[in-house]
């Protein structure tokens, strides 16, 4: 039960309250309006029993609401046999004062994270553990349930991976916990697309349209974080970037939190065009957005402080990979491949993966390539065409074969990021992370020979960019440069102090007690 649903029932119990004050003062009543006047007030506090057996409260105020009804049954009854007999309302005061002092007790807080894919929780963990450690505070964490669609958009395969979380984070089934009965005070998701991702959908349950009406506090904070770089990048391609400003969740919940002001003002900018391209919306939509934004970080930054040998010990199958015999340890390469780049260049993709796939192979005694691709990427390319994926598939099952490499599609990639020496691939999300830790991200270009070697290379030049934590350029630093350039620099892990998580527990807590 919410705070909401709370001073609802205070709300009810004010007006028996002033029920029975009125038939204190009441010196002549007719048996008929007097009769009347109670059986409102006993049919008044039978809905509050039945709002509390519906949040599974009643046994808590069973005691005073039974007092109170007995009290003017046994009135009701009395009157009608003797007469006239004094009304006992002090009595009726003292049991409807005890179940307003119960209800108006400081409850604790009914906080509820809805992720659906378990690779995505590091968006909502630190926040979580925010909560849970609150006394004030009853955290669940309920993932959902999503289907997968093919490449009509029509609904394919169900997925669940609760399973898939971290074993310290307790689960709460969604078919234990149901919404519209429980009605927490604070939801937290970190998908706002309902029905508009063409690659997958949570159950039409949980679209934020429905979450708005069974909770308080709709909380967005987005299951990514924008990378921060120092390339150019034209004027459209910063309007593009801010397509994901748009989808229903911003719109329904009743707050969202992202990374930095920058990205608040992309919002303002995503909504003020999509408000001038779509007429029926009014103008104040976008102050309405802009207002309930707030720029308070990211959890996922958070999780870097984790990144460390003693909280991700190596499995065997991954040490066997990154060591050599005499323990020394080869070059970690983390290779990120996103869904836009795929989408984008599509067959020349591909090719490129074949080529960075040749290279690792050939140096295989020097490097170790730790291959991540977006969790979601196959599902996208399903939704393309067949040959696509045909072709897709099989690129995966040689690489898994020739056993030169690691294929990661664990939910915690964090285990990749603490033995990772550098990022290469796609930018994203993992650029933005892995470039936190003061390790070189490395951008590939699906039209550069892997391979290749430049006439002149400027180690300082890249030290130099490093430094300042900027974004490097596959031909600025190619891979075959990669482990005489590290060996001149202090790759100690890069402590984080982030508090992201809790800065955020903190101000969605105020506004839930405002």
């Amino acid at each position: 039960m919410n705070t909401r649903d709370s001073k609802e029932i205070l709300n009810l119990i004010k007006s028996l309250k002033e029920a029975n004050a009125y038939l204190a003062s009441s010196e002549e009543m007719s048996l008929e309006l007097l009769e009347q006047v109670i059986t409102n007030c006993l049919t008044a506090s039978d809905n509050i029993s039945q709002t509390l057996q519906t949040f599974g409260e009643l046994d808590r105020y069973q005691a005073e609401l039974t007092t109170y009804q007995s009290l003017l049954k046994d009135f009701l009854a009395a009157i009608s046999q003797a007469g006239e007999l004094a009304y006992p309302a002090q009595a009726i005061e003292a049991s409807l004062t005890k179940l307003t002092t119960k209800l108006s007790a400081k409850h604790k807080k009914q906080v509820v994270f809805l992720p659906y894919k378990a690779s995505m929780w590091d968006s909502l963990a630190s926040i979580y553990e925010a909560a849970s450690a609150d006394p004030s505070c009853d955290a669940y964490v309920i993932p959902i349930p999503y289907f997968t669609k093919d490449e009509h958009g029509k609904l394919k395969d169900l997925h669940y991976e609760g399973n898939l979380f971290p074993k310290e984070v307790p689960i709460t089934s969604w078919q234990d916990y149901p919404l519209a009965k429980k009605r927490p005070d604070i939801i937290y998701i970190h998908n706002p697309y309902d029905d508009g991702n063409i690659v997958t959908t949570v159950l039409p349950a949980f679209y934020t349209d429905k979450l708005k009406q069974y909770t308080d506090l709709l909380v967005y904070v987005p299951y990514f974080v924008t990378l921060r770089t120092q390339l150019p990048m034209d004027k459209k391609d910063e309007e593009s970037d801010y397509s994901i400003a748009v989808p229903n969740g911003v719109r329904n919940a009743d707050l969202v939190v992202v990374q930095d002001e920058i990205e608040k003002t992309g919002y303002r900018r995503a909504w003020s065009e999509f408000v001038k391209q779509n007429p029926t919306y009014s103008k104040e939509l976008v102050q309405q957005i802009v207002n309930k934004t707030v720029a308070l970080g990211s959890p996922k930054y958070d999780q870097l402080s984790k990144a460390m040998p003693k909280n991700y010990p190596l499995p065997k199958d991954w040490q066997e990979k990154i060591y050599r015999l005499d323990g020394s340890k080869k070059t970690v390469v983390f290779y990120n491949t996103t869904i836009l780049d795929f989408n984008i260049h599509r067959e020349k993709m591909l090719a490129k993966l074949i080529d960075v796939f040749n290279f690792f192979f050939s140096h295989q005694d020097e490097y170790t390539l730790i291959w991540r691709p977006h969790p979601l990427l196959l599902a996208t390319i399903k939704s393309m065409n067949v040959k696509l994926t045909t072709s897709y598939q099989q690129l995966v099952e040689q690489f898994k074969a020739a056993q030169f490499g690691i294929y990661d599609d664990s939910p915690d990639f964090y285990l990749a990021y603490t033995y990772a020496d550098a990022f290469y691939g796609d930018l994203s999300s993992m650029a933005e992370l892995f470039r936190k830790l003061g390790r070189p991200v490395i951008q590939q270009l699906v039209d550069y020979s892997t391979a290749q070697i430049p006439a002149e290379f400027d180690y300082t030049l890249v030290e130099e960019r490093l430094a300042k934590q900027e974004i490097i350029r596959e031909y600025e630093l190619p891979l075959a440069k990669v482990p005489s350039f590290l060996v001149t620099l202090d790759l100690r892990p890069t402590a984080t102090n982030y508090h992201f998580g809790l800065d955020i527990h903190r101000y969605v807590m105020n506004l839930a007690n405002s």
